[in-house]
């Protein structure tokens, strides 16, 4: 693994994190099996064609209480509105999309961007092949949680060993990473 000093933690990997610990591990590790993947291509497949914006790709950056590094890309936003968008295929694995569009929220927060009238930004999920849109907000206390995952997400890195492979669920089939951990 690199230095400290070059560990960015990004709103993918905090995803990949809480739902695998060890796909996360990989990635960590320059590993990207998404290229191979005909979930991942229909993902982007659905980004490209829905919601037609130009606000979209918006990259964020910042650096964590605990000091690591942090960067996220925002599939888009609505500025004027103070919103974030999130577009997502389904709904298998919504908790980390919530968190992930949390982390987005977050990066906005620690840069110190708010809305035009000084409230924080919220987030809203976009579940086009579904017709389903849910909001999202962040609290103070899931600041906290979201440092805490970094810092585990930074041991996490410097582990020589990936964690174990998780118990085989339901979406390890459509994972880019299944072949790899379940071969």
């Amino acid at each position: 693994m690199e230095t400290k000093t070059a560990l960015r933690v990004g709103g993918m990997v905090l995803g990949y994190y809480l739902i695998c610990p060890r796909k996360a591990w990989l990635s960590l590790r320059g590993l990207w099996m998404e290229g191979e993947s005909d979930t991942v291509a229909q993902g982007r497949l659905l980004d490209e064609h829905t919601y037609g914006r130009s606000d979209k790709h918006i990259a964020l950056e910042a650096e964590a209480p605990c000091g690591i590094r942090l960067a996220g890309k925002v599939d888009w936003a609505n500025l004027k509105e103070g919103v974030l968008h999130e577009t997502k295929k389904g709904r298998a694995c919504e908790e980390a999309h919530r968190w992930q569009l949390r982390f987005y929220l977050w990066l906005l927060a620690l840069n110190g961007v708010s809305r035009r009238d000084g409230q924080p930004f919220t987030g809203q999920l976009n579940y086009p092949a579904l017709r389903k849109t849910e909001t999202v907000t962040i609290t103070e206390d899931d600041s906290l949680q979201l440092n805490r995952w970094v810092q585990e997400i930074g041991q996490l890195a410097y582990r020589f060993t990936p964690p174990e492979r998780i118990g085989k669920r339901s979406f390890c089939r459509k994972c880019a990473f299944e072949e790899l951990c379940y071969g």
